[in-house]
């Protein structure tokens, strides 16, 4: 029998925050250690990971949100 396991949401959005930094800084290395032609995946990725981070913290800020909400209904 297969149990699931519920995550805690801060716990999912800290984990994609460590995962698009460390992309962000692989990134990074290899723009700036390009010497002559950058490539142009490596910008591309740079731009999407900056999204990501950024959908991340929308993501937290609105669990804090509705966690707040639940704690006003329940008091």
């Amino acid at each position: 029998m297969t149990s699931i396991t519920a995550t805690s949401p801060y716990a999912t959005v800290a984990a994609g925050l460590q995962s698009s930094s460390a992309r962000v800084d692989r990134d990074a290395v290899s723009i700036a250690s390009a010497q002559g032609d950058i490539n142009p995946t490596d910008v591309v990725s740079l731009s999407s990971d900056a999204l990501t981070f950024k959908a991340l913290t929308k993501v937290a800020k609105t669990v804090d949100e509705n966690q707040q909400r639940l704690l006003d209904v329940l008091a």
